[in-house]
């Protein structure tokens, strides 16, 4: 089964070439890193990324950030991706299990063997279901980046409607036992910060969050979250996948205030590299 785009025309351009334009001037954006992939990454280690899923006109720099930076330390084979659920389909981890995706630049292949041997140790948990994935765009919008940066890969798609600190901890330990020793993944999570407040409200929320997740302190950045109301819609998949790695780079953290101008009903974005 192929997976048909959903915000294709919407969050990012439909067209191919403009696309690739698009993509472009993300990196190339006041807010963005400045500098196109130059590409080289070489397979030294698992590499993870937190990066924002909003239209590429308002995230899109932010996203560029971490893209740029992993184009630099990893050639990946697969690259799993771990989002939130926007629309309440599905089970509590939905996991797309064959077939591709599909975007302007054409067909990304799913890693069938790893869907099933997370699928296989999760004892239940991760269960084979294409409903959360249908209308969602949290994985979506990373794979046109994906294709950008990487001539081949395959990739591995999860969405969290569960999002409960318990649940995210224990998918992070799923898929550190289901991929072993192996060094050629990139493991992303999907994740926009605070939502609708002023620019300084937004940062003022998010720095203290994000310094959390730096710190390994995920049941603080929970508490946080919940008692200054800091809509994160992806600080499952965030703790999911931060709780792999040892260490988190902070590249980029700004609001859609910084790229479209509008200060006073923001969004927060974070790009992060992990190792």
């Amino acid at each position: 089964m192929t997976r048909k785009p959903v915000v294709s025309g919407k969050f990012y351009a439909g067209d191919s070439e403009d696309l690739k334009i698009q993509i472009k001037n993300c990196f190339l954006h006041p807010a963005g890193p400045g500098m196109l992939p130059i590409g080289g990454g070489q397979k030294r280690g698992l590499s993870g990324l937190i990066v924002p899923h909003a239209g590429y006109m308002a995230s899109g720099p932010v996203a560029a950030w971490g893209y740029y930076e992993a184009s630099l330390l990893v050639q990946p084979a697969v690259v799993l991706i771990v989002g939130p659920n926007h629309t309440g389909l599905g089970t509590r981890l939905s996991i797309w299990t064959d077939g591709a995706w599909s975007t302007p630049f054409g067909e990304v292949g799913i890693d069938e063997d790893l869907c099933r041997k997370l699928i296989d140790n999760s004892k239940g948990l991760i269960q084979a279901d294409t409903s959360a994935h249908l209308y969602e765009h949290s994985i979506e919008v990373q794979l046109p980046f994906l294709q950008y940066v990487y001539s081949q890969i395959s990739i591995v798609p999860i969405v969290m409607t569960d999002q409960r600190l318990e649940l995210a901890l224990i998918l992070g330990d799923i898929v550190k036992n289901s991929i072993g020793d192996r060094e050629d993944l990139l493991i992303i999570a999907s994740s926009d910060l605070n939502h609708y407040e002023s620019h300084e409200t937004t940062m003022k929320k998010d720095s203290r969050l994000v310094q959390l997740l730096v710190d390994g302190k995920y049941e603080e950045a929970y508490s946080l979250a919940g008692k200054e109301r800091i809509s994160a819609c992806g600080l499952g998949p965030m703790v999911a996948v931060r709780s792999m790695f040892t260490e988190m780079k902070v590249l980029k953290n700004t609001s859609s205030g910084e790229i479209i101008g509008d200060r006073y009903r923001t969004v927060g974005y974070l790009a992060s590299i992990l190792r």
